[in-house]
């Protein structure tokens, strides 16, 4: 199925690895012009690797930095004259432990990428798409974002508040023709998460944690992006798609094996 995404200029965060990555090639694939932007040139340019030059734009780019933001999405307005959509998936986990020694230091850091990277990314965007005449914009929460998380409550309030900020934006600029959504993934094979884990047994058990059984793998949550940004989700806005095997549905019980009455 054509995701009818052809010539349209996307500008994708978090591009040099994961999620991002799959996200790029694939809107790449359906003929999508893509700006890819992260912190690491180098890790940009292995995503661009085999990609057509006239579809990609590589921007390195701090999220976190408001004027590097602004001179990204110039950028990209000016190398292929407008921005028709976004998919802002740049995050981190910050480090984990007990919120009684966390530090202000690990607080301002992932709110710097997870929350205010996303309002600044928005910001710059929701301008380019006005000035274009609409566009779709996607952010990546997690299902930290629904649920709470033991290890981060920090990492999961940043998801939360990105859910809030999208549906407000959803309502702010339904009347300009800007989509804006979330995705939000459960438990996806990524270098991010592989990095969490030093043993592959207690991965393996996180894993079979979902009702599927198994990690989500970077081209299925780029899948669902790469849906909510193209025509064929053109009546979706405000609405929050969970890529997550089934973690959020309820509890799995097991089957007993005996019929009841």
């Amino acid at each position: 199925m054509s995701l009818e995404l052809t010539d349209r200029v996307v500008m994708v965060t978090g591009a040099g690895s994961g999620i991002g990555r799959a996200a790029a090639r694939l809107l790449v694939e359906h003929g999508a012009r893509v700006v890819l932007v992260g912190r690491t040139e180098s890790a940009l340019t292995e995503t661009a690797a085999g990609l057509p030059p006239s579809h990609h734009l590589v921007a390195p780019c701090d999220v976190g930095d408001d004027k590097q933001v602004e001179a990204c999405v110039a950028e990209a307005v000016a190398r292929f004259g407008r921005l028709d959509g976004a998919f802002n998936n740049a995050g981190t986990f910050g480090t984990f432990g007990p919120l009684h020694e966390d530090s202000a230091d690990n607080f301002d850091h992932v709110v710097a990428t997870n929350l205010r990277g996303v309002w600044s990314c928005m910001r710059a965007q929701t301008g380019a798409m006005l000035a274009a005449g609409g566009g779709a914009i996607v952010n990546c929460a997690s299902v930290a974002g629904h649920i709470g998380h033991a290890q981060s409550p920090l990492y999961s309030a940043t998801k939360h508040a990105v859910i809030g900020l999208s549906k407000s934006a959803a309502l702010q600029y339904a009347g300009d023709g800007i989509r804006v959504n979330v995705i939000s993934p459960g438990s996806t094979d990524t270098p991010m998460l592989r990095g969490l884990y030093a043993d592959p047994d207690a991965l393996d058990q996180r894993a079979r944690r979902a009702p599927l059984g198994r990690l989500g793998t970077c081209e299925e949550v780029a899948n669902a992006a790469a849906w909510l940004l193209s025509p064929l989700a053109a009546y979706v806005t405000g609405q929050t798609l969970v890529v997550d095997g089934g973690v959020t549905a309820g509890s799995a019980v097991p089957r007993t094996g005996r019929a009841t009455s």
